[in-house]
């Protein structure tokens, strides 16, 4: 199903977008520049080509990640409305944790799959009193692509999607009774979610979460199209090799 993104929606994905930016160019002048490895092998142990066991068969999970960071919910209640950038993380940023496994693929490792677990603390209010705070637990699935012709694992970059639960929920402030009907303080529940963004040296994840509706916040309210509910992330991941 195509989604049609209005004004709103374009600017929280812009908002994502900077954010991948700005942690890529804190990392660049850092990366080191040089050729494709050959295969996993060579990657792992410094330029030298491994030679694998023929009794020895290569493990599905290639990869373990546990990380960090700050999940920065964008909503109707994010007081924000005019998407500055440091509004968000100030204003918006909470703590997120993610734990993830990933499988490599192509010849020189530039594809991948994996699956994450990430917690997300979403929180909002607006400048009536009127405001939202919950726990988002999403399972992920993925597939990315390492940008080639840069540096070895510099850029990676990756979509997916998968459930994202909405646990326990609570609201304030809410009227008992409305004539429009936006507000709709829902209890625990689940409902779709993609996302998109970047890993950088395969330790900074950042991107962008959308929802399938405008309801996590609890509110359908200030755009008349009802624009999907976001939330962008800043994750910091430390990723264990599996040879």
């Amino acid at each position: 199903m195509l989604i049609t993104l209005p004004p709103r929606g374009k600017s929280l994905v812009l908002v994502g977008i900077l954010l991948s930016l700005f942690a890529g160019q804190q990392v660049l002048a850092q990366a080191p520049q040089g050729r494709y490895p050959q295969n996993r092998g060579e990657r792992g142990s410094g330029g030298q080509q491994s030679q694998p066991q023929a009794q020895q068969s290569e493990p599905f999970i290639h990869g373990v990640s546990i990380g960090v960071g700050l999940a920065v919910y964008q909503g109707d209640f994010s007081r924000n409305p005019n998407h500055n950038l440091v509004k968000y993380l100030a204003g918006s940023g909470a703590l997120s944790l993610r734990a993830g496994v990933d499988h490599r693929l192509g010849r020189f490792d530039q594809y991948g799959v994996g699956a994450d677990l990430v917690y997300n603390r979403l929180s909002g209010e607006t400048t009536g009193g009127s405001g939202f705070k919950a726990n988002s637990l999403a399972l992920d699935f993925y597939g990315d692509y390492e940008l080639p012709y840069i540096a070895p694992g510099l850029f990676r970059v990756f979509v997916g999607g998968g459930p994202n639960f909405i646990i326990s929920p609570s609201y304030q402030n809410f009227p008992e009774e409305t004539e429009d009907n936006n507000y709709n303080p829902l209890g625990t529940r689940v409902s779709a979610s993609l996302k998109v963004g970047v890993t950088i040296l395969d330790k900074f994840r950042v991107g962008t979460r959308i929802a399938s509706s405008d309801l996590i916040d609890g509110y359908k309210g200030f755009d008349p199209n009802g624009v999907p509910d976001f939330v962008s992330f800043v994750n910091f991941s430390y990723r264990f090799d599996i040879d």
